[in-house]
């Protein structure tokens, strides 16, 4: 009986309000000040509970934004109708978005990079069209957790241990997180507590894809022989690297600053000498900030080193960062150009 009334007071409005407003605050999207958002539903229990608090705490318009990936064929349509019908019960602007998954993969992406790169761009644009810049994710804490173990295993530095951060910048529109701070078996149990019901996506079950073999397989085995705790302390560790990545990510903006000379839309200058006389750890971050300014595909830690060597040695250089990105070092400078494969 205390456990039912526990579990009732922490599903309650007010509770579940509270929160909404604490996080809001901390992100920046409350107060609402009649801003329109959007919210990112693709049927599972996690966007629509989103959704669900969005309709009930947010006063003002909200818009959902559902991208059929066309993966699954007749299982995604119906998600699609589910999400519509789930948005119109509740009152909520829906947009439906088709795309091809399969038919602008990239070459050498895997079906997972690929949905999500395709899912961002999709809704970035549908947000704009609707003259919304902001767009609210239903990635949950356990998405966190598994985002820095998958990060960490597969070899990362800092900005991979944060897994995810509370908001990020796309094509002119923010991305918000709002449920990092709650657990997704919870996230289904607030909609348990009202009678709502959601889609699973069956392609969950299937260890196949990497961060599913860490959700079915990995996290089990460190929950139930490690320790019980193991997702909590991993988001944990994900928030602290987050205020440390902050700090870091002031520092790369600034030893940018003391290097450039100019910078286009596809295009940078450096100064080589005031790079050399950072060393080899800042000249590191410089290239990563340089590569996100520029909007360029990450480089691993090794390529990342390697540039780095290229840069402090006195001879010229052709670096291919990705497609026709080249970073090349001549006449005193370090050029970041499209097209240009000169020595």
């Amino acid at each position: 009986m205390m456990e039912d009334r526990r579990v009732s007071y922490e599903l309650s409005d007010y509770v579940l309000g509270k929160y909404f407003r604490e996080t809001g605050t901390r992100q920046g999207w409350l107060p609402e000040n009649g801003r329109p958002v959007s919210v990112a539903t693709s049927g599972g229990g996690d966007s629509l509970s989103l959704l669900w608090l969005f309709r009930r705490f947010y006063h003002g318009a909200i818009t959902a934004i559902h991208i059929n990936h066309g993966i699954r064929g007749s299982e995604s349509d119906e998600d699609e109708r589910f999400t519509a019908m789930f948005a119109g019960n509740l009152g909520v602007n829906f947009r439906a978005v088709r795309v091809s998954v399969p038919s602008q993969r990239m070459k050498g992406e895997s079906l997972e990079t690929s949905a999500r790169r395709i899912r961002l761009q999709a809704l970035s644009s549908t947000a704009r069209e609707l003259c919304i810049n902001s767009v609210m994710l239903g990635h949950n804490r356990d998405d966190l957790a598994e985002t820095v173990l998958f990060n960490i295993l597969r070899g990362t530095g800092l900005r991979g241990s944060v897994g995810m951060t509370e908001h990020t910048e796309h094509d002119g529109v923010t991305f918000y997180r709002p449920l990092l701070g709650m657990r997704r078996e919870f996230l289904r149990d607030v909609l348990r507590s009202r009678g709502l019901s959601w889609r699973e996506d069956s392609s969950n079950n299937s260890d196949e894809y990497t961060r599913n073999f860490i959700r079915l397989r990995l996290i089990p085995i460190l929950e139930g022989n490690i320790n019980a705790s193991s997702v909590e302390h991993l988001a944990r560790f994900g928030e602290d690297m987050r205020a440390l990545r902050g700090r870091e990510d002031e520092y790369s903006r600034e030893l940018l600053k003391s290097c450039l000379e100019a910078e286009g839309t596809n295009s940078m200058t450096l100064d080589r000498r005031r790079l050399k006389a950072h060393g080899h750890d800042d000249i590191s971050l410089i290239i990563r900030e340089a590569g996100r300014r520029l909007n360029l595909r990450t480089l691993s830690r090794r390529r990342c080193d390697e540039l780095a060597w290229l840069i402090l040695k006195p001879e010229n250089f052709t670096f291919q960062w990705c497609g026709d990105m080249t970073v090349s070092g001549r006449k005193g400078k370090v050029f970041f150009e499209e097209g240009m494969n000169r020595q």
